[in-house]
């Protein structure tokens, strides 16, 4: 990286230079490297495995990437090949591609004005994950292959594991003077279990334990007794799991089922491009595009919350990738539409300020509004308060399954480790049951947020955009309560 900095500084110089006029110039130069292991059914594979879960074992990627505005037309090119022509050919392409641009749009693009800064960040962590040996990593795999063979289960089970190590390096420079610096090695350990009853029931679980803390950190996790207990739990929801309850009751859900809501019911539409319809055709709207700031979306218990700065996270950064510094961004504040995610093209459109929303994968993807670690916030609830008066409900620990429409609105979730609540006492437990609910009838049905004793977190990777982007993120929370809400 060091030794490509001056080329990523000549292409910024070329861009204002030459005859050009850019309204706006960016340069980024970005190194990812990604090392995948997994093991199928005890079989190791470097590479991609029968299903289609990784891609290339080892990967190595390093280029440059420019975006240039002019006369309100945006265009972006990258290159591989660092070298100055090779580089200076892309400026060239991004100029030519957004004067075309410029002639077609009805309204010019505009970058919203922001504070520029000139500083090198990393995230905190002992031991790079990308620098530990293979050998140290399957040896860390094949320890949660004695699961299957320690007891005898009641069920059969197919199981994967996957490991990820990677590390993002960028050095990102544009006409507003930023010049920033950055180093980020993440790593994500993937156990999916599919347990089988011949002739009968099945079940699966995927869980991704995903930190940018370092290795260290991953392994202090105590991830073998995680998994063990998730083995012997499939197997008793495919022996002993009951009918649930009909009709309207009270739920419960734990911190993974209120995480992947976070993300769909609240993170995705209040993602700016979709209120404004420009990922209409890729991965729908908003049905916040009805609304406004301020409109009341649930009970004043909820809060919602995205944070990118949240030490050890697997979406964290400290400056998007427009230079923008992060912060936590609040979406909805006691029941309300409090806020947005944004960039710099959207803060423009809306008058205000980007709150650091552009993220891209790697130097060959365009910086578009992500998420990063979106959360219900901690409450005043213990979990036991929580339970005390329910006299019917369930309590959905686990989901395994979900949808949600293109606008967001309405969606469906579908419980896997889940007990039946009667009279205060968790009872038995109950198979799959669905809450199927629209985004303002699920958040108008919230009594109670649980307190920062039950808040926990779940790696995942969002996936957005044509060509797509698996960004790395974070969803959370603590347990959460809905009131006379009916099972689907």
């Amino acid at each position: 990286m060091e030794n490509f900095k001056d080329l990523a500084e000549s292409a910024l110089d070329y861009a204002q230079s030459n005859g050009k006029y850019c309204d706006y110039a960016e340069v980024r130069l970005e190194s990812n490297i990604s090392d995948t292991i997994s093991f199928f059914n005890g079989k190791m594979h470097l590479g991609n495995l029968p299903i289609d879960l990784t891609k290339d074992a080892f990967s190595r990627k390093i280029g440059i990437n420019v975006r240039l505005l002019v006369n309100g037309g945006m265009g972006m090119a990258t290159t591989n090949n660092l070298n100055r022509e090779s580089i200076h050919n892309a400026v060239d392409h991004a100029y030519k591609t957004a004067k075309r641009s410029s002639k077609q749009r009805k309204a010019p693009i505009q970058m919203s004005e922001e504070k520029s800064y000139e500083i090198s960040w990393q995230s905190n962590y002992d031991i790079n994950p990308i620098e530990v040996s293979l050998e140290e990593k399957i040896e860390f795999i094949e320890n949660f292959l004695k699961i299957f063979t320690e007891k005898k289960h009641p069920v059969e089970f197919i199981h994967i594991f996957v490991l990820i190590t990677e590390q993002r390096d960028i050095y990102y420079i544009n006409s507003d003077s930023a010049k920033i610096s950055s180093t980020v090695p993440r790593v994500a350990f993937l156990p999916i279990i599919i347990g089988i009853q011949p002739g009968g029931k099945n079940e699966q679980s995927m869980s991704t334990f995903a930190t940018t803390a370092g290795w260290n950190e991953l392994i202090s996790w105590n991830l073998m007794e995680k998994v063990r207990e998730k083995v012997n739990i499939l197997g008793k929801i495919i022996t002993e799991a009951k009918k649930p309850p009909e009709g309207e009751i009270d739920i419960i859900l734990g911190p993974k089922v209120a995480g992947i809501i976070s993300h769909e019911n609240c993170g995705h539409p209040h993602e700016s491009d979709r209120i404004l319809g420009r990922e209409g055709a890729q991965a729908g709207e908003s049905y916040l595009r009805e609304h406004e700031i301020g409109f009341r979306i649930g009970n004043e218990c909820v809060n919602i919350y995205e944070d990118p700065t949240i030490p050890g996270s697997y979406g964290f950064y400290l400056y998007d990738d427009e230079g923008v510094k992060a912060h936590r961004r609040e979406l909805i504040k006691n029941g309300i539409f409090n806020e947005m995610l944004l960039n710099r093209e959207t803060a423009s459109v809306f008058n205000t300020h980007s709150n650091a929303a552009a993220r891209a994968v790697a130097y060959d993807r365009e910086p578009i509004i992500r998420m990063a670690n979106t959360y219900f916030a901690p409450g005043d609830y213990s979990f036991e308060e929580m339970i005390e008066d329910v006299k019917l409900g369930i309590y959905m620990k686990s989901f395994t399954e979900w949808n949600i429409d293109d606008k967001r609105l309405q969606s469906k979730y579908v419980g896997q480790e889940a007990y039946l609540i009667e009279n205060g006492e968790i009872k038995n437990l109950v198979l799959k049951p669905g809450l199927e609910i629209s985004s303002l009838g699920l958040f108008g049905s919230i009594d109670a947020q649980g307190n920062k004793d039950s808040l926990e977190w779940e790696g995942a990777f969002c996936g957005k955009s044509e060509p797509g982007q698996g960004c790395p993120v974070w969803t959370g929370g603590p347990n959460v309560r809905l009131r006379n809400v009916k099972l689907a």
